[in-house]
């Protein structure tokens, strides 16, 4: 039989997108999981595998076309016909494959409560995984009986996440499986992904290996925010080489294109800084820089930097230096700030918005002194409020520890369970072997604690911008209590449940600080 392949609704406030190009002819027979097509929207240019095995019979739609979210883009043959039966059932709903590449991916966040009922095209939860976060929607009705993972949680793909409730007509429809696998009951069945008649698809993660750049006459495929920038700094995008997958032009490939600085960095003093940028979806209410905390990079603001692109901030999040791909070493606390002007300068970003965490506090401080446009500061467990430190878990991580050492010290960071693969933790074990944090480590604390103090600037900054600092009552590395030394100016939120990564403990209550005060 066959079946129509509709523009599927890549976001909340999509309502049309761009065909990029087919990826596959006419004629040809496609499996589950590859990729179909490349569509633009507004914010971003996305892959959308199939779900299902079939044939792409003829296509309806020829690149360089916008289409409205539900309009036919191609017929398709080997879709599932509709059951009749209207009773529900329950089924488990695994860890999804998002890309060819992907083995494992982390649960950033639920979006639906457990007990809510959805509707297809709802998105269910925010997935991170190597190369980026991606909303994953549901490609039926149903309801969220019970979440089985938490957030921060990394699973390998076809692990289970939560349970559903469907119609039985959709479980058929959607390509549930019909029989549990071994040890599993037959209500609590793992299903990979949904497979509409439509074959609906979900956005794969965008590839960061070079690639070689398009040749011929067809559409260049580029990103939104590169065709914008190169734009407006009067470049023709097309003369641009893309790093992205099959050649796609990437914001990092502009600025590589301006600057001379290696892809996905920004010249900026004596090295360069690496760093990410998100696009505001719908109105612009904010532009905010995310500065990380010791020993972390920009990936530990994945979840909470998302969730500010949904509620309309522009944002920018770089490696510090001495942190991640960053190649600026910093020795003291101040070459952490020092580089910082030059980054925003080179990406024409003007920050209405500071959040830093713990060290990155210092930074941000420091910053924030010198921008006249900056509304409001927020500083999460925040270093430089008094004396008190877990020296040891300073000490240790900057020591190039093994990686059981490290397992243990990352333990101390979190109120909520918090697994990290082996790979990741392998990643991090070699980072920090480099040794790059010793003489930062020294200049900001020492046997006797913490060596600088926030709280004067601090009192200066709440004269004429908002500051507030959240901290979580678990905290371990930093003593809650040390917000009793900030002025009655600063707002002071206590977060529940959370210790010092308060973002990754109770991401919803964090981040709903700034959807309520966006603007």
């Amino acid at each position: 039989m066959s079946a129509l392949l509709t523009m599927p609704r890549l976001g909340e406030t999509m309502e049309e997108g761009r065909i990029v190009g087919w990826l596959i002819a006419p004629g040809q027979a496609f499996k589950r999981g590859e990729s179909i097509l490349e569509v633009e929207t507004d914010k971003t240019v996305a892959e959308l595998p199939a779900l299902a095995d079939g044939v792409l019979a003829e296509t309806l739609v020829a690149p360089g076309e916008m289409v409205s979210v539900g309009a036919p883009i191609a017929r398709l043959a080997g879709g599932a016909a509709p059951a009749e039966a209207s009773d529900t059932v329950v089924r488990t709903l695994a860890m999804p494959r998002l890309g060819e590449t992907m083995d494992e991916g982390k649960v950033v966040g639920w979006l639906v409560e457990a007990g809510a009922r959805f509707k297809r095209g709802d998105a269910l939860l925010e997935i991170e995984t190597d190369k980026t976060v991606a909303e994953y929607p549901a490609l039926f009705d149903g309801r969220l009986v019970e979440v089985l993972v938490e957030p921060g949680a990394t699973l390998d793909v076809g692990a289970p996440i939560a349970r559903v409730e469907v119609s039985t007509a959709s479980a058929k429809l959607e390509g549930f499986v019909d029989e549990a696998p071994d040890g599993l009951d037959a209500a609590e069945e793992v299903v990979p992904a949904p497979e509409p008649d439509a074959v609906a698809a979900t956005p794969a993660p965008l590839a960061a290996s070079p690639a070689p750049a398009p040749s011929g006459s067809g559409p260049v495929r580029a990103t939104p925010i590169a065709r914008r920038l190169a734009a407006r700094r009067g470049l023709d995008v097309s003369t641009i080489a893309g790093t992205g997958r099959r050649g796609r032009v990437e914001l990092r490939d502009v600025e590589s294109h301006v600057g001379g600085a290696p892809a996905g960095s920004a010249a900026a003093g004596q090295g360069a800084i690496a760093f990410d940028r998100l696009v505001a979806k719908g109105a612009l209410r904010g532009r905010a820089l995310l500065l990380h905390g010791f020993a972390g990079d920009r990936t530990t603001f994945a979840g909470l930097s998302a969730a500010l692109a949904r509620v309309g901030f522009d944002v920018l999040v770089p490696d510090l230096p001495g942190h991640g791909e960053t190649r600026a070493e910093a020795g003291r606390v101040a070459d952490l700030s020092a580089p910082l002007g030059a980054l925003l300068a080179a990406e024409d970003f003007a920050p209405t918005e500071i959040v830093a965490h713990s060290l990155g506090s210092l930074a941000a401080v420091a910053l924030a002194e010198g921008l006249p446009g900056l509304k409001r500061l927020t500083l999460l467990a925040p270093a430089g409020l008094g004396l008190e430190i877990d020296t040891a878990f300073v000490a240790g991580m900057a020591a190039r520890p093994s990686a059981g050492a490290l397992r243990h010290l990352l333990r101390r960071l979190t109120a909520q369970p918090a697994p990290l693969s082996d790979a990741a933790v392998a990643a991090l074990v070699a980072a920090l072997g480099a040794g790059r944090l010793d003489g930062l480590a020294a200049d900001a604390f020492g046997l006797g604690g913490q060596r600088v103090d926030i709280v004067e600037p601090l009192a200066r900054l709440a004269k004429r911008i908002e500051v507030r600092v959240v901290v979580g009552l678990e905290d371990r590395i930093i003593p809650w209590r040390q917000v009793e030394a900030l002025p009655s100016a600063v707002a002071i939120h206590l977060v529940a449940g959370a210790g010092h990564m308060p973002h990754w403990d109770r991401p919803a209550e964090v981040a709903a600080l700034f959807e309520r005060t966006a603007g």
